[in-house]
């Protein structure tokens, strides 16, 4: 299954909202200038003038930038990280492997190419998260799913062939979910290059030794 990129998920939550053809046009352009010049930097000119509408339907409809970042907010928790997680599951459960070391390269270079490929409306999000406690909420909540999930459910599997150590699935989640983010998160904040066959290969030799049972 073809993991749908973040952008395209919003767009699609947005058509099939009840919003006017205005404000949905405001929304997408908005995305859009906030991913490419950062909130701060962008106007409500410029986001008038990549909608195609009037500065003053945007102040109308919005009234103020921040009005339009929570507009934006909203459907991203609701709509578009859910579905993104459940095309991730869905994308687990076909490409499952009796090999952990398999599963793993395959699961976690998924979620490097997504985050690179995703980079500028993931740096919005995280930006964001220290102010809006429904994001934080939301992570905690998915490490809760995913435990009962096609991912954990082949946790459990390379738990019972002595492939994976006995810990709780939460601790061996969040292990895994850290030492991924300790390389995509500067390269998401900072914009730079990563080489995601390298570090998806280091990421792996670095949990298998860490997860790998004793004796």
């Amino acid at each position: 299954m073809v993991n749908r990129n973040i952008k395209a998920l919003f767009n699609e939550s947005i058509d099939q909202s009840n919003l006017s053809t205005k404000q949905q046009a405001v929304l997408k352009a908005s995305l859009e200038l906030f991913s490419e010049q950062g909130f701060d930097r962008t106007s409500t000119k410029d986001i008038a003038d990549r909608a195609a509408v009037s500065e003053g339907t945007v102040y109308k409809q919005f009234k103020t930038k921040e009005g339009i970042l929570a507009a934006i907010l909203d459907p991203f928790i609701h709509k578009v990280l859910p579905k993104a997680v459940t095309e991730f599951m869905v994308d687990m459960s076909e490409n499952a492997s009796p090999d952990i070391d398999a599963f793993l390269t395959y699961v976690i270079r998924n979620r490097m190419q997504f985050a690179m490929d995703n980079r500028l409306q993931i740096r919005i999000l995280l930006q964001e998260a220290t102010r809006n406690s429904s994001l934080l909420n939301f992570v905690g909540s998915e490490i809760g799913n995913i435990i009962n999930s096609p991912l954990g459910d082949s946790l459990r599997k390379y738990q019972t062939t002595g492939q994976l150590v006995k810990w709780p699935l939460a601790r061996i989640i969040q292990y895994i979910f850290a030492t991924v983010l300790s390389y995509v998160l500067p390269k998401v904040l900072d914009g730079g290059d990563l080489d995601v066959e390298q570090a998806s290969h280091e990421t792996v030799t670095f949990i298998l030794d860490g997860l790998k049972p004793q004796g």
